[in-house]
């Protein structure tokens, strides 16, 4: 049986509750629910985001990016995605920038309204990928 392991990320911040931002399980690795936020330090409520559905999702892929990066992998293993979407109507403009990051391969994904944690995140998305 596969034993899960927190991948360690250095240069990243801690989460904001107790909870592991990566998890590897045999070849693949499962990334937390991730936001503009999840790369920034201080205070979670005093943190600062762009207002718009194209900036936060491009934030949001690039912290994707430095867990998959750090774990040894890229943004081509990702096969599958969560998407957690404050507003529908932002659904084509959050695509436009997703398409931007999976160009060649685009994973599976779900995609819901979601009230978020903050009320200024507008999106939220976890991913699975597959390291060799």
């Amino acid at each position: 049986m596969a034993r899960h392991e927190p991948v360690p990320l250095p240069g990243l911040p801690p989460t904001i509750g107790p909870f592991s931002r990566a998890v590897r399980v045999g070849d693949l690795l499962y990334i937390a629910g991730t936001t503009a936020l999840s790369n920034m330090t201080g205070d979670y409520h005093a943190r600062k985001i762009p207002g718009t559905i194209e900036e936060q999702t491009r934030m949001t892929l690039d912290n994707i990016r430095a867990v998959v990066e750090g774990a040894g992998g890229k943004m081509s293993d990702i096969f599958k995605v969560v998407i957690m979407l404050k507003n529908p109507a932002d659904y084509a403009r959050l695509n436009a920038v997703r398409a931007e990051y999976f160009r060649d391969k685009p994973p599976v994904s779900t995609c819901f309204q979601a009230n978020l944690m903050r009320d200024d995140v507008l999106v939220e998305i976890e991913a699975v990928a597959a390291l060799t």
